[in-house]
């Protein structure tokens, strides 16, 4: 018997009585998709899957991404990165995921949902602080609806690195820029499954609008950016072990909490990441 609980925030679930290890009926599957986008992010309780089970889960979403920093990558496992702060990570690599940004806009081919399985927790610190962006876009002003409705973001990896007060992120080689080139996205943008409306990646590689000068443009993603972080719409998880926190990508922007070197076991993060684009396959 599934069930689902509130969150201790302003949206998402809780998830108990499923077993990844077990596999999922497509009926079952199909009410969990539901939960996911009407509530954008849901938490998986108490798994204790293989890393191969967890990877045929994540596949029934869509198809995993494998990242374009192919140093992130988890050895034999190109669509899994070890997201963490174990011994062998520097402060970029343990922290390449602590400013606000939504997975994949950088790329033509969006991300459409990301998951993190929770194998070691921190006792204090380590969460994913994750916004509501479809929330966030229905409480605009109908006026400031209408004046973004058909504009363009230009979207590029690292853009705004350094930039608001965000952490620096890592630089690509020539041969990775090569590979993930300026791209547009709607500021607004309706979601592939149930057509609804959020505010997307507003924050992260979102560098400029396109034909809007650059004073302009700055100020309303800026601006933008503010309303979507305000605590309301924000939801912050703290991870325990066997968690598989799954969120919306296309209407919601997440961070991660800055993580310093682990002191001792008690202080060790990692999670293993699967990032897909595409509709899950029962939507095919």
């Amino acid at each position: 018997m599934i069930r689902y609980e509130k969150l201790d925030g302003p949206f998402g679930r809780s998830v108990y009585g499923l077993d990844l290890a077990d596999g999922i009926p497509d009926g079952k599957f199909q009410r969990l998709t539901k939960a996911l986008y009407d509530h954008r992010v849901l938490v998986l309780k108490n798994q204790a899957c293989s890393v191969d089970q967890y990877l045929k889960f994540g596949r029934l979403w869509g198809t995993p991404i494998q990242h374009v920093v192919h140093t992130s990558r988890t050895p034999d496992y190109p669509d899994l990165l070890s997201v963490g702060n174990l011994p062998d990570k520097d402060d970029v690599s343990r922290n390449s995921a602590a400013f606000w940004h939504t997975d994949q806009a950088y790329e033509a081919d969006v991300a459409t949902a990301t998951m993190l399985y929770a194998r070691k927790v921190p006792s204090i610190g380590g969460e994913t602080r994750i916004v509501d962006t479809k929330a966030a876009y229905d409480d605009l002003d109908s006026s400031i609806k209408k004046n973004i409705e058909n504009l363009m973001a230009v979207h590029f990896y690292g853009s705004t690195s350094g930039r608001d007060g965000e952490r620096k992120t890592r630089e690509l080689t020539d041969s990775q820029a090569a590979r993930v080139p300026p791209v547009l996205h709607p500021l607004v943008r309706p979601h592939t499954i149930t057509g609804e409306q959020a505010l997307y990646a507003v924050a992260g590689t979102a560098f400029a609008i396109d034909g809007m000068k650059e004073g302009e443009s700055n100020s309303l993603i800026a601006t933008l950016k503010a309303h979507c972080l305000q605590d309301k719409y924000l939801y912050a998880h703290k991870y325990e072990v066997g968690d598989i926190a799954i969120w919306d990508t296309q209407m919601t922007l997440h961070c991660a909490t800055p993580i310093g070197a682990p002191k001792n076991p008690d202080s060790e993060r990692l999670l293993w990441r699967i990032s897909v684009r595409g509709k899950p396959a029962i939507y095919q």
